[in-house]
């Protein structure tokens, strides 16, 4: 029996019914930064410490990741929905700088200030899956602020996280 075919749109809609954090993937290539709003991350082990990212290879991130051998994770924090936007805008440039805040903990891949939490990451491996590069990051640093609450993406829209 041929399976049916999944429309782009209805791919979409479904996906966007996992409320999921967001992040922001950047790097720095010599005196370049670049970085993106990225919705695909995820943990991938504890031993040794590794999480993933998917990048579109489209974007010119994953080739900048691979020349640089590092990436960091900005877990943004309630309240960075213009951060996000910022990051989510095509067709900008790596830059001396991004504007905003940011810091650095061990790779000198740029860390958003403000964000909830952070991991820096050295390249593990690049993984080709379909029209993206899978990132696997070796996690070298790590930060979290439990003062936040997190930017949350429902539905296409950010939401407010309430804690009861």
């Amino acid at each position: 029996m041929p399976v049916p075919a999944v429309s782009p749109d209805d791919f979409k809609a479904a996906l966007g019914s996992w409320a999921a954090g967001v992040t922001v993937v950047t790097t720095r290539q010599e005196d370049l930064v670049y970085g993106i709003t990225v919705s695909s991350f995820s943990s991938l082990s504890m031993d040794p410490l590794l999480v993933l990212v998917c990048l579109a290879d489209s974007n010119r991130l994953p080739r900048m990741i691979e020349e640089s051998g590092c990436f960091a994770v900005s877990i943004l924090a309630a309240g960075q929905g213009d951060v996000s936007a910022i990051f989510a805008m095509s067709g900008r440039e790596p830059t001396k700088d991004f504007g905003i805040e940011t810091v650095v903990m061990h790779t000198g891949a740029p860390v958003i200030s403000g964000s909830i939490a952070a991991l820096d990451c050295e390249l593990e491996r690049a993984v080709p899956g379909g029209d993206h590069t899978i990132m696997i990051g070796r996690v070298v640093a790590a930060s979290a602020d439990g003062t936040k609450l997190p930017l949350v993406y429902y539905r296409r829209g950010y939401r407010d996280l309430v804690l009861e």
